[in-house]
Parts: structure tokens; C-alpha cells; sequence
């Protein structure tokens, strides 16, 4: 029950006055026109509740916007989440990493990966909109790294999971699975099985656990290259559940903001 939330007697609900909110909202995020399409029902919800913010002269600060950019992010609307982005720089709250991943995550339900680099590379120049350089985040990682292998760029998603580790970071389930996928699409390089057997023993050494996606993509590695042996021996691994130091101990974080 904040003000954003609260009527006066007799007034409309939100939902009845959503179109005046939309209108009341700024420009240019909050437009029918703005997406990719007609807003669905649960974000034409939250930019009302934004819009009645406005109206009650309450000044949305930076977690109010992380959480429009990230509701538009959920629904894969590149062009919303980029407007409500913008419109946060220009009410001079500097973005931070969460704004960032959101917009990634975005483009990662959407599948652009052109639009998601261009955003990387911004968020990678010190001279952005950050008051002070701030470095990608496992969740960074992942959504860039999700829309890449959907994009078919299987060097590029294994580049990404290298820059990761080399930044001092450390790779989740989500990041081995994405690059163990990476490999498998493209099964009929040479050195795809090594890699992807080289990715699963790092995983092991870490207390990691194959998820269904990664073990469903190494298996049919192992299977192409005519190694049943191995793709048996993964499987059997997997359900023991205790590499390494067992299931309790693993790190599942990295995609899911």
C-alpha cells in the first residue's frame, strides 16, 4: 500500500485509469508504439502504476526504473526497456550493472544479438553513463552469452565464458551450460568434443553439476563423435549427484535476473 498504489475515494482503480496514466507517464517509453507491439496486460500494469508515481509527484529513483527496465526485459521488449533506460539517464540517475543486465536480458528473450553487443560495449567504455566504472556481473555474462549461442555464435559464447574467468569472476552452472551447448552446435569441428570434455572437468573441479540442458547437449557431443563410452560415463556421473564435493555446494547463480 504505497502512494503509488493508494486512490482517492471514488476514483478509478488503476487499471481504469491506465490510459491517463500512459499519457501522463514521459515519453518515450510508455507509448503504444514504442515496442515491439501492444504492451501485454502485466506491463501496461506496471507502467500504470509508474505513471500514477508521476502523477502524485512521486520521482521514480533508480530502482523504480531498474525494476520498469527489467519488467519490459521479461517480456523480450528491446525498444521499451531501451526507452525507459533512456529516460532514466535523462532524469540524471546514473544506470548501474542491474540496468545493464536488464537491457541484456532483454535482448536475450528477444534473441538480438546485434542490439545486446552494442550494449556491452557500452557498458564496457568508462566513459557511459556511470559515475563510476562498474564491471559486468555473472548475470551480464550469462545473457550475453544466452543470446550469442541462440544466435548460432558458438566462438563467441565460449570467447565470452573465457573473458568471465579471466575477469576474476566465477562460472556458474548456467555459463558451463551455455558454452557446453555452444560446442555441441557446432559438433562437427574436430576439437568440439575436446573442449566441451575440457568445460565438464572444470565444472567438476569447481563442485558443479551438469544441468539437463548441458548434460542432454555433451551426451549427443560424445554420441556424434562416436563416443558412446563417455557419453554413458557422463550420464552415470550426473546421477550420483556428488561431483566433487556434492550438489549442496553448487553454484546455480548467473542467469535468472
Amino acid at each position: 500500500g504505497g502512494a503509488a498504489h493508494r486512490s482517492a475515494a471514488g476514483a478509478p482503480s488503476p487499471p481504469a485509469r491506465l490510459a491517463e496514466s500512459l499519457a501522463a507517464a514521459p515519453q518515450p517509453f510508455l507509448v503504444e508504439g514504442g515496442g515491439v507491439g501492444p504492451p501485454s496486460d502485466e506491463l501496461r500494469a506496471v507502467f500504470a502504476v509508474f505513471g500514477e508515481m508521476r502523477a502524485s509527484g512521486v520521482s521514480p529513483d533508480r530502482a523504480a526504473f531498474n525494476a520498469l527496465v527489467h519488467a519490459c526485459a521479461r517480456e523480450g521488449d528491446v525498444p521499451r526497456a531501451e526507452g525507459a533506460f533512456g529516460e532514466m539517464v535523462a532524469a540524471g540517475i546514473g544506470p548501474d550493472a542491474i540496468s545493464y543486465t536488464c537491457l541484456l536480458k532483454a535482448c536475450a528473450v528477444a534473441g538480438d544479438h546485434v542490439r545486446a553487443e552494442r550494449i556491452w560495449v557500452e557498458m564496457q567504455q568508462r566513459t557511459n553513463h556511470y559515475s563510476t566504472y562498474t564491471p559486468p556481473t555473472p548475470h551480464s555474462y550469462a545473457h550475453l552469452m544466452a543470446v550469442q549461442r541462440r544466435a548460432g555464435n558458438a566462438s563467441r559464447t565460449l570467447q565470452l565464458l573465457e573473458e568471465l574467468r579471466a575477469s576474476g569472476l566465477t562460472p556458474s552452472t548456467v555459463h558451463y551450460s551455455l558454452a557446453l551447448r555452444a560446442c555441441e552446435q557446432h559438433r562437427e569441428l574436430p576439437n568440439s568434443l575436446q573442449r566441451a570434455l575440457a568445460l565438464y572437468s572444470q565444472m567438476r573441479s569447481q563442485g558443479l553439476r551438469l544441468d539437463s540442458r548441458g548434460l542432454l547437449a555433451a551426451t549427443r557431443l560424445c554420441d556424434a563423435h562416436g563416443r558412446p563410452d563417455l557419453s554413458a560415463r557422463l550420464r552415470q556421473e550426473r546421477s550420483m549427484d556428488l561431483p566433487f564435493g556434492g550438489a549442496g555446494k553448487q553454484r546455480r547463480s548467473g542467469g535468472n535476473s
